[in-house]
């Protein structure tokens, strides 16, 4: 589960407030976390990023996904192609599944 095993120490020592709370004052590369702690105390923080339910499928869907991601690269490198105006399709009625 540990991408990677080496740790750095960033600070010394820390103490919790009176509540039990530790506040690590650091500049983070995530918003979120998973907090794991082993059998000796010890606590990793692991960067996570939520995808929304709504959105699972695409990262369960390893065919859609590739997809995407071609599209994306190629988008990137300028090799799209024009399709024209949609807008007279902007008041389409859609039928729900």
């Amino acid at each position: 589960m540990i991408a990677k095993d080496q740790f750095w120490i960033i600070k010394n020592s820390i103490s919790t407030d009176r509540q039990g709370q530790l506040s690590l004052n650091i500049e983070t590369k995530s918003t979120e976390y998973r907090v794991l702690v082993n059998e000796a105390g010890q606590i990793l923080l692991d960067p996570i990023a939520n995808i929304p339910d709504r959105e699972q499928w695409l990262w369960q869907n390893p065919q859609a996904l590739a997809s995407v991601q071609r599209g994306l690269q190629q988008a990137a490198k300028g090799e799209v192609h024009d399709l024209g105006d949609f807008s007279e399709y902007a008041d389409l009625e859609i039928e729900e599944e």
